[in-house]
C-alpha cells in the first residue's frame, strides 16, 4: 500500500477550494501500482471543513481514510503527528501540500520501484529550482534515467518540500520537523539537514524539470518563466 498525506489548513477559507482541487485530481490522474491509503493532515481548519474533506476522501478511497488535527501548531507538527498514522501502514509516502495539483497522468510504478530497491530515499515531482549551483549524474533504474542530486551542492534545497515520493525510512532517518515555524522556514531547516539531501533524485523520464505533472495552482500558465527566473 502506498500512503498519500495531504497537508492542509483552510485558514483564510478559501484555501479550503485549493484542498478539494488538490484531492478531486488525484484519483483521475494518479496511477498506482497498488491501492492507496489517504491521510489527511490538517492544521487547525474547522470542524465543517475537515467534515467536507474526509467525506470527499472516502468517495475516491473507500475506507482507506484517516485525518490527524495539529490544532494550529504548525507544518512541522502536522507533520510528525501525520508520520504517527502513516508510517505502520505503508513502506511509501507521497507527501502533497493542498495548493499543488496534479494535472497530467502520472504512474507511480518505476519511482516505487526505484525507492524499494534502495537506489534513492526520496523522488522529488514538482519542479526543479534553484539560487545557487545544484550538481547532480546520471543514473539509470527501471528502464529510466534519473538524476541523482549531490547531497554536497551549495544549493539548499536538495531536498524539497513540495510533492515527492519517499519511503518510511528516509522520512525515519531525516526525523522529525521542528515545530512551531512557519512553513518556508520548516521546509528550510530540514532542507539543511544531511539526511534529508542524500538519496534524493529527480524523476528526468517522467517530470520535466521545469514542471509538467504537479503545478502550483493558479500558476499553470506561468510555472516555466517562475523557474527560470529563481
Amino acid at each position: 500500500m502506498i500512503a498519500i498525506v495531504l497537508f492542509t489548513c483552510a485558514k483564510p477559507a478559501e484555501r479550503a477550494e485549493y484542498a478539494l482541487r488538490t484531492l478531486e485530481r488525484l484519483p483521475y490522474n494518479l496511477i498506482s501500482p497498488e491501492p492507496i491509503w489517504l491521510h489527511i493532515a490538517d492544521d487547525g481548519s474547522s470542524q465543517d471543513f475537515r467534515d467536507g474533506i474526509i467525506a470527499r476522501a472516502h468517495m475516491y478511497y473507500g475506507d482507506n481514510v484517516s485525518i490527524s488535527n495539529a490544532e494550529g501548531h504548525g507544518y512541522g507538527a502536522s507533520y510528525n503527528l501525520a508520520t504517527q498514522y502513516i508510517h505502520p501502514l505503508t513502506d511509501i509516502v507521497l507527501s502533497l501540500e493542498d495548493d499543488w495539483e496534479l494535472i497530467q497522468p502520472l504512474n507511480l510504478t518505476p519511482i516505487v520501484q526505484v525507492l524499494r530497491e534502495g537506489m534513492f530515499g526520496c523522488v522529488r515531482l514538482g519542479y526543479i529550482g534553484y539560487t545557487q549551483e545544484l550538481r547532480a549524474k546520471f543514473v539509470s533504474g527501471a528502464g529510466m534515467l534519473w538524476l541523482a542530486l549531490d547531497p554536497d551542492s551549495p544549493e539548499p534545497h536538495v531536498f524539497a518540500g513540495g510533492p515527492r515520493l519517499e519511503t518510511v525510512e528516509f522520512e525515519r532517518s531525516v526525523g522529525p520537523w521542528p515545530e512551531q515555524l512557519g512553513a518556508g522556514a520548516t521546509e528550510f531547516a530540514v532542507a539543511h539537514r544531511k539526511a534529508a539531501r542524500t538519496g534524493v533524485a529527480w524523476p528526468v523520464d517522467i517530470i520535466h524539470p521545469r514542471g509538467d505533472a504537479f503545478v502550483h495552482i493558479g500558476t499553470h500558465c506561468t510555472v516555466e518563466a517562475e523557474v527560470v527566473t529563481v
